[in-house]
């Protein structure tokens, strides 16, 4: 064995250990020296060098977005997706007189008359005149009632007057009162520039109170003037004036739930038949714009009486006759 290379061997490796750790203690000796004059740990100044970096980063970013900040802008707003906002489409209305634009001719802002107070004197007390009234209709001596209509066509306000004629009045009340219009009742029946005819209910079931022998009305007295020779009088008002509702029927004592109103003034009803006998009148200009904007294309040749007190206002009338307008509803508005 070469003791002496060994000796020497063991020799360097001792003087390498104890350079190392004479390097060791020197390099801990300085770094005390330097934490000496530092607040925080030498081992933290690498974080800080990171973070001091980070800032340096985000303020040029800023500052760059700063001087370009409308370019940017807009350029994220071109990104982003379009978003469609659903509307609210919950149905507000609490009765058949309300703001359904397809149901009231595009009428959005509702019934322009809701109460006597829309009314004019002439409307509320109609004497004979030079435009309308061959004749002075009968004194108000029961109370008078408002009655608002909803028809696809737009409005109808309807001056119900008993003392004209006390037994239709009544029945054309109560069938309101009943929600008997609520039933979609088609204009089933509508001439140019003469009568609409309408009452068959859109629910068959709702014409039984109103049909049969036990139910049809006795004639009311006619106080418009008879006769082929007071179709008209002096100053040419003719006798039955557009707006004038009465009863349908075919004979004496034949009246039932089926009803006429004028499309325009007539002077051949209410010449002696019977059962037409006015009852009331519409009143209001938009009353006398959604008569003349009911649709009389079909005329005699709309849905026939039969299908429709079967069916009602079916889906079949509907596909057959898509240009027929309809009552909706009908509700008091005022009476006094």
């Amino acid at each position: 064995m070469n003791y002496l290379n060994t000796t020497t061997s063991t020799m360097q490796q001792t003087s390498g250990k104890s350079f190392r750790k004479r390097s060791l203690l020197t390099k801990q000796s300085d770094d005390r020296s330097i934490q000496s004059f530092l607040p925080f740990p030498i081992a933290s100044i690498s974080t800080i060098l990171l973070f001091l970096l980070l800032l340096s980063t985000l303020s040029a970013l800023y500052i760059g977005a700063h001087r370009n900040h409308h370019v940017t802008v807009t350029t994220m707003i071109d990104l982003m997706p379009s978003v469609v906002v659903p509307t609210d489409t919950t149905d507000t209305k609490s009765n058949n007189i309300g703001n359904d634009n397809k149901s009231n001719n595009g009428n959005s802002n509702g019934p322009s008359i809701r109460s006597f107070q829309d009314l004019t004197p002439s409307e509320l007390h109609p004497q004979a005149g030079p435009t309308r009234h061959i004749v002075t209709p009968p004194a108000d001596i029961s109370p008078v009632t408002l009655v608002t209509c909803s028809t696809t066509a737009g409005y109808l306000h309807v001056l119900v007057h008993p003392s004209w004629a006390p037994l239709g009045a009544q029945r054309f009340l109560q069938m309101v009162e009943s929600k008997y219009f609520s039933a979609k009742v088609a204009l089933m029946r509508c001439i140019k520039n003469f009568l609409c005819q309408f009452g068959i209910a859109g629910e068959p079931s709702y014409n039984l109170p109103y049909v049969g022998k036990n139910n049809i009305l006795k004639d009311d007295p006619n106080w418009l003037p008879e006769g082929p020779t007071h179709r008209k009088n002096e100053l040419g008002v003719k006798r039955f004036s557009k707006g004038y509702l009465a009863y349908a029927g075919g004979g004496k004592n034949s009246r039932s739930n089926q009803l006429i109103v004028a499309l325009n003034d007539n002077d051949r009803l209410g010449g002696g038949s019977p059962w037409e006998v006015p009852w009331g009148e519409v009143v209001g200009e938009e009353s006398f714009q959604t008569l003349d904007g009911i649709y009389t294309g079909y005329g005699d040749n709309g849905p026939s009486q039969g299908r429709l007190r079967k069916e009602g206002s079916s889906e079949g009338v509907e596909k057959d006759f898509p240009k027929l307008d309809y009552i909706l509803g009908c509700d008091v508005i005022d009476s006094r």
